[in-house]
């Protein structure tokens, strides 16, 4: 399996201007190992893909802190599908209602994540979605891909 640094972009959708999660989640992601493609705020789902797909990212994290948010998250989702497929794996986090855990899930969303989820949960359950799609997808060792 590879051993590259997992690449994520970190990224708010909309008009959210709520930064002090990305500024967290920035670091611990540094800190976990990780490379991170900082988008920041007011980003568009097509931006978020495109710099996924530009950066050969590995995951794609966003932070959510408005009431608008799942129009946002469900239209990534449905871009990433087709210009990603499903290799990259996008996680969302923020003060959103517990119950909407189901419906961002049902669109494809790999792990959700609300406050008070410590960061190593939220690290770890990246670094563990990557490590399953990288076995799935690359060659086996001594292999051509």
């Amino acid at each position: 399996m590879s051993t590259r640094p997992i690449r994520i972009v970190l990224a708010k959708l909309g008009l959210d201007d709520h930064l002090r999660a990305l500024f967290v989640l920035s670091q611990a992601f540094r800190d976990a190992g990780m490379e991170v493609i900082y988008l920041g705020p007011y980003q568009t789902p097509e931006k978020v893909v495109a710099a996924a797909e530009t950066e050969n990212a590995d995951a794609i994290a966003l932070s959510c802190h408005t009431v608008s948010y799942f129009g946002w998250v469900e239209e990534t989702m449905k871009l990433s599908a087709q210009r990603l497929g499903h290799d990259v794996s996008v996680f969302v986090g923020g003060t959103l209602p517990a119950e909407d855990r189901e419906m961002l899930e049902g669109v494809g969303v790999r792990g959700v994540f609300f406050p008070g989820d410590s960061l190593h949960k939220i690290t770890a359950a990246i670094v563990d979605a990557v490590s399953e799609v990288r076995k799935r997808t690359e060659p086996a060792p001594g292999r051509a891909g």
